[in-house]
């Protein structure tokens, strides 16, 4: 009752705007832990899971199964081809029947006949690669690809949408610029700043009428803090999901979900009102905290 949703670029999916993203499974009773999270997310109105690895998505396609209320049917599904990367130092080892096989896979791992994005993995954080020069590339050896055995997939109805997540605004500006096969992009919070060029970033997405998704908006946990933040009437990390989602460019944030009391928490950054919003003083003192941690 508290979710807003926004629609997901030309898809004309709308999707919560707080979504589930990968990992947070604890405790021995993994399945469970799941599909407790699962079942407290509909109830809250979130539609949209995203999963990266293979492990992953076997795990959260069990629970859905067992789930009386969280099934396959209530949710719009993102997932990756992991362990697979597009980028320049894989590219050889990639085939199109790899990257079938792997659509397959994930159709058994959520016990379904189609999934509605898949969205290949273009890059991840690696040693060495923490400034612009040095993030990893993909060529359109790997984008033709993996366009080509999209649009199999599509048409024997395996798959709806294809999207991309990567760490290199080049990355998406190629494939916005060449491929209007893509319907989404998922990338770091982080490419919001001025020095990885986020806002001319979010302008070239809306005029392609794709989709966009942030991802680790958290900082990977650093910034999951529960305090009170001063001034905001939210806590510290729901003021940084807030911050995500003062962009009207930003589809979607995916966030780790560990309890059904997380996805509580979270659900505290949706719906925020246009006067909030406009608070500039509370987006500029948390950017400033923001960047001091990456």
């Amino acid at each position: 009752p508290k979710m807003g949703y926004r629609r997901l670029g030309k898809t004309g999916m709308m999707i919560s705007e707080v979504s589930l993203g990968g990992h947070g499974a604890v405790g021995p009773e993994r399945v469970a832990n799941r599909v407790a999270v699962l079942e407290k997310a509909v109830e809250l109105g979130m539609n949209y899971v995203d999963n990266n690895i293979d492990k992953e998505c076997d795990l959260y396609g069990e629970a859905m199964s067992k789930s009386k209320t969280a099934g396959r049917d209530k949710w719009f599904i993102g997932f990756a081809s992991w362990p697979q990367k597009i980028t320049t130092e894989y590219e050889d080892n990639l085939t199109a029947d790899g990257m079938m096989k792997s659509i397959e896979d994930r159709l058994k791992s959520y016990h379904t006949d189609m999934l509605d994005m898949w969205r290949p993995v273009g890059a991840t954080w690696g040693e060495g690669q923490k400034n612009i020069p040095t993030l990893l590339m993909v060529n359109h050896k790997a984008l033709d690809m993996v366009v080509g055995v999209f649009e199999k997939a599509r048409q024997q109805g395996k798959v709806r949408y294809l999207g991309v997540s990567a760490h290199n605004p080049k990355v998406f500006r190629r494939v916005l610029n060449e491929y209007p096969q893509f319907s989404v992009i998922i990338f770091p919070y982080l490419f919001l700043t001025q020095e990885f060029g986020g806002d001319s970033l979010l302008k070239l997405a809306q005029e392609k009428n794709v989709g966009v998704i942030a991802m680790k908006t958290l900082r990977g946990g650093r910034l999951n803090d529960m305090r009170p933040y001063e001034g905001a009437g939210a806590t510290f990390a729901q003021a940084a999901l807030r911050w995500t989602l003062s962009s009207p460019d930003v589809d979607a944030l995916v966030v780790t979900m560990k309890s059904p009391e997380m996805v509580d928490e979270y659900l505290g950054a949706s719906g925020w009102s246009g006067e909030q919003r406009q608070d500039a003083a509370l987006l500029t003192r948390y950017a400033r905290r923001t960047q001091a941690t990456q």
